[in-house]
C-alpha cells in the first residue's frame, strides 16, 4: 500500500481575474520502482492521455484510465475506492510489435451495443484494441486478451490502412439510431495512407472472445485521393462530432494540420459527405469547403478539440486550441470557436462561423495541449480549460489556464469572456540545477540556479467530472515529457586556470509525478496536507495454507486491503481448474479464510498430489502451492 502526500493548494483571488477563487487538490502519483505492478506506474511518468469513466464495471465507482508507452503500449485502470484511495485494478496485456509511441489516446464506450462497456485504444501499426468488461458487477475484469481488434484484416481493407497513430477518436451515436460508431483518423508517415473512418460493429464480442463479430465502414476516405474535392492536404488530426444545428444527426468537424484547416462532414440521406457551396465541383458525393483557421501560419490543434454548448442554446460549438507550428507566434493564445446560429446553413463553413477567443492579452499561453470544460468554481458560468507548458511560460508559469463565459452574453464577443490562470502548477519541479562557486576556498559566493521542468499537461480529462463523487468538480491532468532525473552541474572556479571547472551528476527527480488531479471547492482560504493511498496488487495477501501437507482438509487464509470482490480457485499441475471455493464474492478489508475439503467441483474426492490455489481480483492473481497426501 502506497501512501502519497497530497497538498491542498489555494488558488488565491490574486491569481484569478475578477477575484474568482477555488480550492485545488493535487493528487500526486509518483513513480514506484520494483515489482511488475510498480513498473506500470513507472510507465506513467510521461503519459499522453487519461480518461475517466463514472462506472466501468457496474459497482457505482469511477475509474481513471491512463496510457503508457511501456510494454509495447498499455493501459492501466485505477478504481476509486474511497475519497482518499484508488486501486490499480487492471492492466492491459503486453503488446508484441508496439512502436513505443502509442497509445496516445484512450476512451470507453459500448461499440458493439450489448450494454457492456469497453476500453478502447490504438497501438501503432497493429490497430485499435478493444477490451470488454465481463458483465459481472464490480469484477474489474476486462480480459486477459483483447475482445476484438480493429485492424486491416477485420476491416477488410488495404494492408497500410491502419498504420500510424491516432491522437483522438470517439465512440458516439452519430445518426441517432441507438447504435454507436467509432470515429477515427489515422496519421501515417506516408501521406497516401492518411485515412478517415466511421466504423460500425457487426455482431458482438465477449470478454477474451471476438466470436463472429466484425466491422463495417460507414465512411472511409484517404487524404490524397480527396483533394481538391475533400480534405486539402495536411495530416489528419481528428473528427469531432457535434450537434452544430441542435437537431437530428450529428455533424463532424474534420481537422487537419495544414494551416489549421477544418471542414464539415455530415450525413445527408444516409450518405456521409463533405459540406460545400453548390458551385463547387463534386466527386464521389464528396464536397469540399476547407476553412483555414491559421491564416498563412501552419498551426494546428495538436491534440484535437471538443464540442460543448457554452451558452446553453441547444447548439454545440467546437473549440480548437492552438499548438504553435513553424516557430511562429501569430496565433499564440488563440482558441478558434466554430459555431452556427439559426438559421445558418451547416452546408458551408466560412468566416461567419468562426470566432477567436484570445488568451494572449491576459496570460502567456504559448502552445496549448489538453482541454476540457466545466464549472469548477460553481458560479453557474461555464469555463473552458486548456493545458500548457509550465517551464516555457514567461508571465509567472502555469499548468492550466481557463476562459469563463458570462452566461447571457454574446459568445462571439470578447467582453463575454474572462481569462485567468486556474492552476499555476508545482513551482519546484526541476530538470536541472547549476551550482556556481565563484571563488572556491576564498570566501567567494555560492550561487544555485534551477531549471524548471518543461513538462506539460497533455490530454487532460475535464468534462464537468467528479472522479471521487464528493460533489466537487475535478480535472485529471496527465504530464508528458516529465524528467526522470535532475542534472546537477557544479561550476568551481579554478584560480590557476582562471576558469570554471564543471562536474556533472544526476539525482532522481522526487517530483516526477505523471498524473495529478485538481479539485474545486467552495472553500476559499487555508492550506492543508492530506494523504491519499494507491492500493497495489501486492497489498493483497495470500498466506500458505495450513496444514500443509494436508489430509483431508486445509485452511486458506488471505487478507484484503479494502472491501473487494475476489475469487479463490484450486488448480492441478496441468493448470486445470479443480475447485472454485470463492466465486467473485465480496469480502471485507482485513483477514479472511476458506476451507478446502479436498473435493472437486463435482463433489468427488481428488487424488494425492500437488495443487495450486489462487486469489484472484480483476486481472491480477496470486498463487501458492500445496500438497494433499493420503
Amino acid at each position: 500500500m502506497r501512501t502519497l502526500a497530497i497538498a491542498f493548494v489555494l488558488v488565491a483571488a490574486t491569481c484569478l481575474t475578477f477575484g474568482q477563487a477555488s480550492l485545488v487538490t493535487k493528487y500526486n502519483f509518483p513513480l514506484l520502482p520494483g515489482t511488475e505492478q510498480d513498473t506500470v506506474l513507472n510507465g506513467l511518468k510521461s503519459i499522453r492521455g487519461v480518461w475517466f469513466d463514472s462506472d466501468l464495471d457496474g459497482n457505482g465507482k469511477g475509474e481513471i484510465l491512463a496510457t503508457s508507452y511501456s510494454g509495447g503500449g498499455r493501459v492501466a485502470v485505477f478504481e476509486v475506492v474511497g475519497n482518499d484511495s484508488i486501486a490499480l485494478v487492471w492492466v492491459s496485456p503486453r503488446v508484441t510489435g508496439g512502436d513505443g509511441s502509442t497509445p496516445r489516446y484512450i476512451t470507453t464506450g459500448d461499440l458493439d451495443n450489448d450494454g457492456r462497456k469497453e476500453i478502447i485504444f490504438q497501438v501503432g501499426n497493429l490497430g485499435v484494441y478493444i477490451y470488454e468488461w465481463d458483465g459481472v458487477t464490480g469484477s474489474a475484469n476486462y480480459g486477459t486478451t483483447y475482445s476484438q481488434l480493429l485492424s486491416n484484416t477485420t476491416l477488410g481493407i488495404g494492408t497500410a490502412a491502419l498504420i500510424g497513430n491516432s491522437e483522438y477518436f470517439e465512440v458516439t451515436d452519430l445518426d441517432v439510431d441507438g447504435n454507436n460508431e467509432l470515429v477515427l483518423t489515422m496519421n501515417n508517415d506516408s501521406n497516401a495512407e492518411d485515412k478517415y473512418f466511421i466504423v460500425k460493429a457487426v455482431g458482438g464480442w465477449d470478454t477474451d472472445n471476438p466470436g463472429f463479430s466484425s466491422f463495417d465502414t460507414a465512411f472511409v476516405a484517404r487524404r490524397t485521393l480527396l483533394a481538391p474535392w475533400g480534405l486539402s492536404g495536411g495530416s489528419p488530426v481528428s473528427m469531432i462530432s457535434a450537434q452544430l444545428d441542435g437537431a437530428g444527426k450529428k455533424e463532424m468537424i474534420v481537422h487537419n494540420w495544414n494551416l489549421k484547416n477544418v471542414t464539415i462532414l455530415r450525413d445527408s440521406l444516409g450518405a456521409w459527405a463533405f459540406a460545400d457551396t453548390a458551385a463547387q465541383p463534386t466527386r464521389n458525393n464528396l464536397k469540399k469547403t476547407n476553412f483555414y483557421l491559421g491564416g498563412t501560419v501552419d498551426d494546428v490543434a495538436l491534440f484535437s478539440g471538443f464540442a460543448f454548448d457554452v451558452d446553453r442554446d441547444g447548439r454545440q460549438e467546437v473549440y480548437l486550441p492552438t499548438y504553435l507550428g513553424a516557430g511562429k507566434k501569430d496565433n499564440s493564445g488563440k482558441v478558434h470557436m466554430i459555431y452556427y446560429d439559426s438559421p445558418d446553413s451547416i452546408n458551408i463553413i466560412d468566416s461567419t462561423n468562426v470566432a477567436v477567443l484570445d488568451f494572449a492579452s491576459t496570460v502567456d499561453s504559448s502552445s496549448m495541449f489538453g482541454y476540457g470544460y466545466g464549472d469548477i468554481d460553481g458560479d453557474h458560468n461555464f469555463e473552458l480549460y486548456f493545458g500548457t507548458v509550465y517551464g516555457a511560460a514567461t508571465k509567472g508559469g502555469f499548468n492550466v489556464i481557463q476562459m469563463e463565459f458570462q452566461q447571457g452574453g454574446d459568445k462571439t464577443s470578447p467582453a463575454s469572456w474572462t481569462t485567468s490562470v486556474l492552476y499555476n502548477g508545482e513551482s519546484s519541479v526541476y530538470s536541472a540545477m547549476t551550482i556556481t562557486d565563484s571563488l572556491s576556498g576564498t570566501g567567494g559566493r555560492l550561487d544555485t540556479t534551477w531549471t524548471i521542468d518543461n513538462s506539460f499537461v497533455s490530454k487532460m480529462y475535464a468534462r464537468k467530472s467528479d472522479f471521487d463523487k464528493d460533489g466537487k468538480e475535478d480535472l485529471i491532468l496527465p504530464y508528458q515529457a516529465l524528467s526522470d532525473s535532475i542534472t546537477i552541474t557544479t561550476k568551481t572556479w579554478n584560480v590557476d586556470s582562471v576558469k570554471y571547472l564543471n562536474t556533472t551528476s544526476k539525482i532522481v527527480n522526487s517530483k516526477r509525478w505523471g498524473l495529478r488531479v485538481i479539485e474545486g471547492s467552495a472553500v476559499t482560504t487555508g492550506i492543508e496536507a492530506k494523504d491519499v493511498t494507491i492500493i497495489m496488487p501486492d497489498d493483497y495477501v495470500l498466506e500458505q495454507n495450513f496444514p500443509n501437507p494436508f489430509n483431508p482438509t486445509t485452511t486458506i487464509r488471505f487478507s484484503l486491503p479494502i472491501r473487494d470482490r475476489v475469487s479463490v480457485r484450486i488448480f492441478d499441475m496441468l493448470g486445470r481448474e479443480v475447485r472454485t471455493l470463492v466465486d467473485h464474492q465480496e469480502y471485507p478489508a482485513g483477514p479472511s479464510q476458506v476451507v478446502w475439503d479436498g473435493k472437486a467441483n463435482g463433489g468427488q474426492s481428488v487424488s494425492s498430489g500437488t495443487y495450486f490455489y489462487s486469489l484472484i481480483h480483476g486481472n491480477f492473481k496470486k498463487t501458492m502451492k500445496m500438497s494433499l497426501v493420503k
